[in-house]
């Protein structure tokens, strides 16, 4: 039976929920079978970087049980991009928490690099026009029918019912939001080891998921230079909500790449 499109599918994940929306014609069963193994790539990750699972590696770090260099390869691999983020960022990203112990926590780089490597099963399959949305992140593929990019609304920081923005993202390009509207303060200026209260929330579209949600958390824990810091990158540009709900751009962001307030 070939699925009707949009083909939906949630799951719970890393302390959100996580969707899959596909637009392809393909049977039921091959997109349940590689939306089936998107979950489960991202439940293993999960089990292997989350900061409440005790048994995970970053746990067992942490307790001293482990060193880096006995983890799964994937660990070292986002540690050495942490470890470039934070000298890129000068300090402002952080993968430690600020307080004593000084935990090892690298969420802020993580959710976008888990993502994305999980959305490969969907192309592992051959689908080609979908988007995954975990939290405030999301990658896509290809663009729905008769269109050659996708809209998405950003959240209200203060009302994740009602939407403040509306963003048009070219076909295969990510968006990914960081702010204290999920979470709370959850998020640190790694300089000054104080919470990033500066903006609501500030979001990035560009190329790469992974590097989308990194920038977004560098920028939005850098706080008033956040979007002039992240006009360094090529192909990624942003904006911010503030407090009360204005839009922040830099002058130089172009309105032609569809940001709308």
């Amino acid at each position: 039976m070939i699925a009707r499109a949009p083909h939906r599918s949630h799951a719970k994940v890393m302390g959100t929920v996580a969707s899959v929306h596909v637009y392809d014609d393909a049977s039921i069963g091959d997109v349940d079978a590689a939306v089936g193994s998107m979950f489960a790539e991202l439940e293993r990750l999960e089990d292997i970087f989350s900061t409440f699972r005790p048994g995970s590696q970053i746990s067992r770090v942490n307790r001293g049980e482990l060193t880096l260099l006995d983890c799964d390869p994937e660990v070292i691999e986002v540690m050495d991009a942490c470890t470039w983020l934070e000298h890129a960022s000068e300090g402002s990203f952080a993968a430690r928490r600020p307080e004593p112990p000084h935990a090892l926590d690298p969420a802020g780089f993580v959710k976008g690099w888990a993502t994305e490597r999980a959305a490969r099963a969907l192309t592992a399959a051959h689908l080609e026009r979908w988007y995954v949305a975990v939290g405030g992140d999301i990658c896509t593929s290809g663009a729905p029918p008769g269109t050659d990019h996708w809209q998405f609304a950003v959240a209200d920081p203060k009302d994740a019912s009602q939407s403040v923005a509306s963003v048009d993202v070219p076909a295969g390009f990510a968006i990914a939001t960081s702010g204290t509207g999920e979470r709370g303060r959850h998020l640190w200026n790694g300089r000054s080891g104080r919470p990033a209260t500066h903006h609501a929330s500030l979001t990035v579209v560009g190329p790469s998921l992974t590097w989308a949600d990194a920038f977004a958390t560098a920028a939005f824990a850098r706080g008033e230079d956040g979007l002039e810091w992240l006009e360094r990158f090529d192909d990624y540009v942003g904006f911010a909500v503030g407090h009360d709900g204005t839009i922040i751009r830099r002058d130089s962001m172009p309105v032609a790449d569809g940001f709308e307030s």
